[in-house]
């Protein structure tokens, strides 16, 4: 599977992307026409211009691997297919009258033309839309707004709603920001990862990070550790992108995530999602089970392969071993003691390492104890991880300081507290 440079044998990332492009083409062919609605469970419906617009992504970053013979022929299929999609009726109405969201139904219509299949026709009936009263009747997270930035990129155009935005958005996401690391959501990882995507260019090139690089990586490794944690394959795959699309070397902890997330796509056949509900597809059959599986699991597949594009970049291929150089040894099996009970791929995964890798990963560890036991409001706990993390020297890592920071507030809290539980 690997290379004896040190490098994730190119053939397998390529051999994985191509794989995640004919589930694409699958995608297409099931959803894009009318979406799928699940009366089940109403949280898996999938509207067809999300599918849309979404393998229009997956097609622009596979096609930087155009020169690999099994990627330029998915890649030509799922574009002649995509067209008749992403130009529809059903797109252009909704980019007449949408007005505020013509940008977003135009999404695949840019991938399209930034790859060389223009419609000048399209181009005409946006450009009437973006000078309409109501374009910018929308509010937008700043992660939204450099998203539509970005589709503007692509395009080549500047709208005027826009430009009020340019430079602001990025500071004022959660790139410019620290992450809540123990007791954020789901949503504020996926306002990073998708922050990060439009920000370090995906085909365009890349504009200044609002925060230092190490410093969004670092937060990037701690949430990867609670995605890992809680089997999240969807947001662990977004977060890995950072590494490769900031052109920054795997640390150990990435290149630990991306074997964990290549491990169970072996083991299954493709990414699982953790909206799939095994016990459900096993009583489906024919079109409806092929339909709920899709729908349901198309967006992690789709993840991976983004991950596997970006890392066929020059230079970008995660290592095969996980890097020792700052290894402490016995540091990891003294926070392992301390991890508790919960059961994840990446544990069995972390067990196949050799001792000086999972030295390398005690920062990931650690995180992700902390998070379990901030989620258990086990605070002993928190300070026990806390005093044996500043043994090995990890209490300067984003978590373990908000971690300490969340201590001695709640030693206020308990100041405050106390006179009135004292009072007659």
């Amino acid at each position: 599977m690997h290379t004896d440079r040190g490098k994730w044998d190119r053939g397998d990332l390529v051999r994985r992307l191509a794989r995640v492009l004919d589930v694409a083409k699958k995608a297409l062919t099931r959803l894009a026409p009318a979406g799928y609605t699940d009366s089940v469970e109403p949280s898996l419906s999938v509207r067809p211009e999300k599918v849309i617009s979404e393998t229009a992504v997956l097609l622009l970053a596979a096609s930087a691997a155009r020169q690999e013979p099994e990627i330029e022929t998915r890649t030509k299929t799922l574009a002649e297919l995509l067209m008749v999609h992403a130009r529809s009726d059903r797109m252009r109405l909704g980019v007449c009258l949408e007005p505020a969201l013509s940008l977003d139904y135009a999404q695949a219509h840019a991938c399209l033309s930034r790859l060389g299949y223009p419609d000048p026709a399209f181009d005409k009936l946006l450009e009437q839309s973006q000078l309409s009263q109501a374009r910018s009747g929308r509010e937008r997270p700043p992660h939204r707004v450099l998203e539509q930035q970005w589709i503007a990129g692509l395009l080549g155009i500047s709208p005027a709603g826009l430009r009020k935005h340019n430079g602001s958005a990025a500071a004022a996401s959660v790139l410019g920001n620290p992450l809540d690391l123990l007791s954020g959501g789901r949503e504020d990882v996926y306002a990073l990862t998708h922050a990060l995507m439009f920000v370090a260019g995906g085909d365009l090139p890349p504009r200044p990070l609002p925060r230092r690089r190490s410093a969004i990586l670092s937060e990037a490794e701690a949430v990867l550790a609670w995605c890992l944690d809680e089997s999240d394959y969807d947001l662990g795959g977004e977060v890995l992108l950072a590494w490769p699309l900031t052109g920054s070397p795997w640390s150990p902890a990435a290149a630990f995530g991306f074997r964990v997330l290549a491990r169970v796509e072996d083991v299954v056949g493709f990414l699982p999602s953790a909206g799939t509900r095994v016990e459900r597809l096993n009583k489906l059959q024919g079109d409806e089970r092929t339909n709920y599986l899709m729908a349901s699991a198309y967006h992690t597949a789709y993840v991976m392969g983004l991950l596997c594009a970006a890392s066929l970049r020059p230079g970008c291929a995660p290592p095969v071993a996980i890097p020792t150089r700052k290894a402490q040894p016995g540091s990891a099996k003294a926070i392992l003691t301390r991890l508790g009970a919960g059961a994840a791929h990446w544990r069995e995964e972390l067990d196949r390492l050799t001792e000086p890798e999972r030295d390398s990963l005690t920062g990931l560890i650690l995180t992700a104890a902390l998070r379990r036991r901030v989620r258990d409001r086990d605070f002993d706990g928190v300070r026990e991880l806390l005093s044996a993390g500043y043994e090995w020297g990890l209490a300067d890592s984003p978590a373990a300081s908000q971690a300490a920071e969340m201590l001695e507030r709640l030693a206020s809290f308990g100041e405050m507290a106390r006179p009135a539980a004292d009072a007659p």
